[in-house]
């Protein structure tokens, strides 16, 4: 069971406004990378920093971890010589629970200083969003996109970013992916990020060979354990094969807090996809349910939906930058919340205590999604789920909680920019 408190006021004017809808250049300034440099694969002892550049290179990573980097600078480096474009260079033997610094060298080029943070045993926090595709000509991920992900790199203390797919809308076209990363760029060099395929990424080998991650997968942050899947059609024709992977994987996930992760949400009232996926709902809801997973987050269907069914809570979160759609006006059996028309993202925190999920609001969109009405000020919150231990088959516990901030920002913020093509 879940207990939840929303607010959904709105506050008047906040102007904080068109820095952030300028488009970046895609290669920050003076470190010639086209992607990057961003963290996959982090676990306690160990992380992955990749990057991209115009043109094969070799480079290094020179880190180390915060208390030495303040007393005299990077430790220790890891270099990967070979001339190629795209480089994943693995750090190893680290410190877990501990905060790294590092930096990419390519070219005789050092990019700025950034962070990221090992997984240890004690609580983890995190974010969930997906959907950061632009929509040509109408808009670009540096004028959507962009607007979410700097507010999620303002985020502290962060173990991971968790993305539900369609990071463009061609999975194929490395224009598209260097504009996800050009906008997501500050959020990516400063925390990890585990992602699952949508459909736009087509199951092409891109995604692939940028992430470095398999169809499925999962992986343990502290008390946390998620398991990503493959929602999409062409994993259809395996679904057994996949819902036995995911049977004996929430069997091993022991007493932490336990989620999944997918593109396609299993409940939708949405108007374009009213009732969600129901084969996959058939096929993985009695896993969820007898395993005790705690919350599965989804995306696809463009509006932040919640629903609580059997003491599962479905989070469909796909308000990273793409057009938004409305929900139709029945809802699905298990519907608790919504907020059409925004974009957001959803802040994780799990301890031993509980886990608290909380929707944060970044920018409101006009009806038909071709203009940005106004920005939310920082640590607004829509709504705030709590939720309480139940894998050793406890009823959860109501426990309502305060909201921090709803409403809308301060005065219009900015207008949407048109991309040529």
């Amino acid at each position: 069971m879940i207990g939840v408190r929303s607010d959904h006021r709105k506050l008047g004017a906040w102007c904080f406004l068109a820095m952030f809808l300028l488009p970046v250049a895609v290669a920050a300034a003076g470190d010639g990378l086209l992607w990057g440099p961003y963290v996959t694969g982090t676990d306690e002892t160990s992380a992955v920093i990749s990057w991209k550049t115009p043109g094969p290179s070799g480079g290094a990573v020179a880190y180390a971890d915060e208390a030495a980097f303040f007393e005299g600078g990077y430790t220790a480096e890891a270099t990967d010589l070979e001339k190629t474009p795209l480089h994943h260079v693995a750090l190893t033997n680290l410190t877990p629970g501990t905060v790294y610094h590092y930096a990419v060298t390519t070219d005789g080029v050092t990019g700025p200083d950034c962070r990221f943070r090992t997984f240890g045993d004690g609580p983890c926090t995190f974010v969930v969003y997906s959907d950061t595709r632009g929509q040509a000509p109408y808009f670009t991920p540096l004028e959507r996109h962009k607007l979410v992900a700097d507010r999620i790199a303002e985020e502290e203390n962060l173990s991971f970013v968790l993305h539900c797919g369609d990071f463009v809308t061609y999975g194929h076209d490395l224009d598209e992916w260097n504009q996800f990363f050009a906008s997501g760029r500050q959020m990516l060099a400063n925390t990890t990020i585990y992602p699952a395929m949508g459909n736009h990424e087509g199951n092409r080998s891109v995604y692939y060979e940028t992430f470095g991650m398999p169809e499925w997968y999962s992986f343990d942050c502290g008390q946390v354990h998620v398991a990503v899947l493959d929602s999409n059609d062409w994993a259809k024709g395996r679904l057994d094969e996949e819902t036995t992977w995911l049977e004996e994987d929430l069997a091993g996930a022991g007493e932490r807090w336990t989620f999944a992760a997918f593109h396609h949400p299993i409940f939708s009232s949405n108007e374009r996809h009213w009732g969600g996926d129901r084969t996959l709902r058939q096929a993985w809801t009695p896993l969820f349910e007898r395993y005790g997973v705690d919350g599965v987050f989804s995306g696809h269907v463009h509006a932040y939906e919640r629903y609580e069914v059997n003491g599962t809570a479905y989070f469909v979160i796909p308000c990273g930058g793409e057009a938004l759609y409305s929900l139709a006006e029945e809802k699905m059996a298990g519907y608790a919340n919504s907020l059409e028309h925004t974009l957001a993202y959803l802040r994780v925190h799990a301890s031993a205590e509980g886990v608290t999920a909380e929707v944060v609001p970044v920018a409101q969109l006009s009806g038909d999604s071709r203009e940005v009405v106004s920005l939310y000020p920082p640590n607004s919150t829509f709504e705030t789920v709590a939720m309480t231990p139940q894998r050793a088959g406890e009823g959860a516990a109501q426990t309502p909680l305060s909201p921090v901030c709803a409403g809308a920002a301060f005065g219009i913020a900015a207008l949407w920019l048109k991309k040529e093509r």
